[in-house]
């Protein structure tokens, strides 16, 4: 009996590593990836942009059946669940850079002390920005310009999408669906890193996606497709000030604002020399913020009536990514400094060194 119950072990790990080996893998894998070139993360990252803004176009098209929006729901849903997970797959066997992928695999190298922090969010900065430019490239020449969404049916169900997204819910229902959803992914990420075999790898990833669409959550990466088609083909309502504050802010520095202000006793309390800091890390997110207003504001006024309104959407669609970049540089420079002065704190937040992976 014991040698079988060997033999069915054995068999096992043949088919998929146990959960301690996947997760000793994705801290390998999250420190290799969080020590690679600037570039090689970036244009990985574009490039996982454009295989999610595929699927998500398709998953438009798949679901524009006016007398099945009406009458069934849950079916239309259905079919997207099953459309969607197609890009994911895509993404985690080709190697790409999800940003919200990418979250789980080097925060863990990072907690397992194998990834500074000054890499870890430079990694982080990249692949968004990167799932960024790489989402609006397909949005705006391929699918916008290319003229896929010129039959009307295509181009209602794109905007009604848009405004399902930005318009419909409120703040905090965007962020608890986005929490959901990023929990779904990550489990697609981890399913598909625990198989050994390509065909495991798919079936593992598909159904959490499907689970996340289906029930209708936030994904930021997918909304950088979403959103921004509806502003091109003219959605009223959405603007990309709107979509900066109800659907991006919220999505990356909210959640780390209650935090860092959760832990903001605790570092006066026990760190009195990092009260200091965390100040100068507040005070990044408000210039942020208040630069990015300046940006839209200077949008505005370089899309005026010299040109067509679909070009002015377009103009101030594509921008995006280049204006919040170059606004965010004072906050970039104030986190590096607060990666700095706070690793006294980040010693006591991470593993200790008795449960510390080999390197």
């Amino acid at each position: 009996m014991a040698v079988t119950h060997v033999h069915v072990d054995n068999m096992a790990n043949m088919a998929a590593y146990t959960p301690k080996e996947t997760a000793e893998l994705m801290s390998r894998i999250g420190a290799m990836r969080g020590r690679a070139r600037p570039d090689k993360i970036f244009f990985s990252a574009f490039m996982a942009g454009c295989l999610v803004s595929f699927t998500s176009a398709s998953a438009v098209i798949a679901t524009a059946a006016p007398w099945f929006q009406e009458n069934a729901p849950g079916l239309i849903r259905m079919i997207s669940g099953l459309i969607f997970p197609s890009g994911i797959v895509m993404i985690l066997i080709s190697g790409s850079e999800l940003f919200t992928g990418s979250n789980m695999i080097t925060g863990i190298a990072w907690m397992h002390r194998r990834l500074p922090l000054k890499n870890l969010l430079m990694h982080w900065f990249l692949c968004f920005w990167g799932n960024m430019a790489g989402a609006l490239f397909v949005m705006a020449i391929i699918v916008g310009y290319g003229g896929v969404f010129d039959n009307e049916i295509f181009k209602r169900q794109a905007i009604a999408t848009a405004q399902l997204k930005q318009i419909t819910p409120q703040w905090h229902q965007i962020f608890l669906r986005a929490i959901g959803c990023n929990w779904l992914v990550c489990l697609s990420c981890y399913l598909g890193l625990q198989a050994k075999d390509v065909t495991s790898k798919v079936a593992g990833m598909w159904w959490p996606i499907f689970a996340f669409v289906t029930m209708g959550l936030e994904h930021v990466v997918a909304n950088m497709f979403f959103i921004p088609i509806g502003i091109f083909l003219g959605a009223p309502g959405i603007s990309v000030g709107l979509y900066i504050w109800k659907g991006m802010l919220l999505f990356l520095f909210l959640p780390g604002c209650l935090s860092c202000k959760m832990l903001t006793r605790i570092v006066q309390a026990s760190f009195p020399q990092l009260s200091e800091t965390c100040s100068v890390a507040f005070s990044s997110a408000a210039s942020f913020t208040s630069t990015c207003t300046s940006w839209e504001r200077i949008l505005l006024l370089s899309t005026g009536s010299t040109i067509s309104s679909q070009s002015a959407l377009w103009r101030r669609a594509i921008f995006l990514p280049f204006a919040a970049a170059q606004s965010s540089r004072i906050a970039v420079a104030r986190a590096a400094t607060l990666a700095g002065s706070s690793s006294a704190l980040f010693k006591h937040l991470r593993l200790p060194p008795s449960t510390r992976f080999s390197r």
